[in-house]
């Protein structure tokens, strides 16, 4: 009977969002086959692809980091919602999708995979634990303590506790090593829309999300997150994450179905290029900037009029602007949305190494870490040309001229479209790379008078209403700008 009702209950949720999420996608992706008689015939491959597609649709692209970008400074609102989030105006029910959508789709999929999975399907256990994992970060890294060991359990636990942020990192330490040991049962693994069923590079990037998520820990232990982050480094590296071949992404082939996100937020102009953004890669020749923007108007400009760029205020925008929609690499309606990535794997290298007091080692990683970047982004003729020069500039670091403000400045404009761990990486160096860019926005930019919306920077995003509703008791007290707990 209890396995009866979390069934039902799972057809509820996916019920819910399919009305709530405005679209017939999932329809198209997947079938779920759920029998409240027998719900060990869960069709695993089923729920893998929905939980993919859901985790991406909903929580990266256009529905989630799309918007993340304006508390990043990568994107600036341009009108409606876009100025409200400019002007830090968030309510506890803005964004909530992130977190209702999250457990109610992706883990809750990603769970009765588990669950139900036979013997010979360790491998579908493996890839839904790491997924699970990468999730819980995406949460975490916006909410910092959220609900997991109580969450998915609504009979035992209708109003599920929430977990302290460092119990939270814990917990996906141990899916990721987890689901490594179950993929090692080997196996078929089909309705995976990521690798295709490649157990090898799910491993390789379980290793590479270990990293990422040490690294996160790096305000409260320096020294042993670096330490951690770059044996987990070297073992991705061991299991075969050594180019962008690797990355972990969700594939789009530009139909009406399987369109990029990012077509749809930044598109229609309501968040577009942040001007202060825009300043520095025109000030330093960055020849991604076709990879990053076009205009709203369907024009590319040449240089130097490309700045067209929009500061963070309460003043509706007017006229062309720089948008990602149909970007020669991020915006095509083709373009493939990224989980991590081998150039961020060698970020984190550079990172962690500079904390760890190794100035040479950082170097080679920031120098490798701009090249594969710029050879991953880039299309354009004329826009190779200019890859020499760039990386002599701000890829040919060495012992003596690195700093961590060279890394997290270059890091910061490469995640670009990867908000929430750009917001993450911004967050923990207390918004002070890149240098001179971060600014607390103003209430208008035309004022004789720069009036700034608050004392301090944007920290967190604010619990849901739902969770207010229904399980408040639970809910940890928390404004937008209270650290996490892992940052203080």
């Amino acid at each position: 009977m209890k396995q009866r009702i979390k069934i039902a209950l799972l057809a509820s949720f996916v019920s819910t969002f399919l009305f709530t999420s405005c679209t017939k996608t999932l329809d198209k992706m997947a079938v779920m086959n759920l029998n409240e008689n027998s719900p060990t015939s869960v069709i695993p491959s089923a729920l893998l692809t929905q939980a993919e597609y859901t985790g991406v649709f909903i929580n990266q692209g256009g529905f989630g980091d799309g918007q993340i970008g304006v508390f990043n400074g990568h994107a600036a609102g341009n009108h409606a919602t876009g100025l409200a989030y400019n002007q830090y105006q968030l309510s506890n029910g803005d964004l909530q999708y992130l977190f209702t959508d999250s457990y109610a789709s992706s883990l809750m999929n990603l769970k009765q995979i588990i669950v139900n999975a036979k013997p010979a399907e360790k491998a579908y256990t493996g890839v839904a634990q790491i997924l699970q994992a990468y999730t819980l970060g995406y949460l975490t890294s916006l909410y910092g303590d959220i609900p997991w060991s109580q969450a998915l359990d609504v009979v035992a636990f209708p109003q599920p506790k929430y977990d302290a942020q460092a119990d939270v990192y814990t917990a996906i330490q141990k899916l990721l090593a987890d689901g490594i040991n179950n993929l090692a049962a080997g196996g078929t693994v089909n309705g995976d829309l990521l690798y295709k069923g490649d157990l090898k590079k799910w491993k390789a990037a379980a290793l590479m999300l270990s990293a990422r998520y040490y690294n996160h820990l790096s305000k409260k232990d320096a020294a042993g997150s670096a330490s951690s982050a770059l044996a987990a480094v070297a073992a991705a590296k061991a299991a075969g994450f050594t180019s962008s071949a690797n990355d972990l992404k969700m594939p789009y082939d530009g139909s009406t179905y399987l369109l990029n996100p990012w077509q749809g937020t930044y598109i229609n102009g309501m968040y577009v290029a942040n001007k202060r953004f825009l300043d520095i890669l025109l000030t330093t020749q960055d020849p991604r900037l076709k990879a990053f923007f076009t205009s709203n108007s369907g024009t590319v400009p040449s240089r130097p009029a490309y700045g067209l760029g929009k500061l963070q205020d309460g003043d509706v925008g007017t006229g062309a602007y720089m948008s990602i929609g149909d970007s020669t690499y991020y915006g095509g309606k083709a373009s493939p949305v990224l989980f991590a990535s081998y150039f961020e794997l060698l970020f984190i290298e550079a990172e962690a190494n500079m904390r760890a007091g190794k100035a040479a080692e950082a170097a080679t990683a920031l120098n490798a870490a701009v090249a594969a970047h710029l050879n991953q982004v880039i299309s354009l003729a004329a826009d190779k040309l200019l890859i020499p020069t760039y990386i002599a500039t701000f890829g040919s670091e060495t012992a003596s001229t690195v700093t961590m403000a060279k890394i997290m400045t270059e890091k910061y404009k490469a995640m670009f479209a990867q908000e929430v761990e750009t917001w993450m990486d911004v967050r923990r160096h207390a918004y002070a790379y890149p240098v001179g860019m971060q600014s607390i926005p103003v209430v208008s930019n035309t004022a004789a008078t720069k009036v700034p919306v608050a004392t301090s920077y944007m920290q967190r995003l604010l619990y849901p209403q739902s969770e207010l509703d229904k399980n408040g008791a639970s809910v940890p007290k928390a404004t937008l700008f209270d650290a996490l707990p892992i940052l203080k």
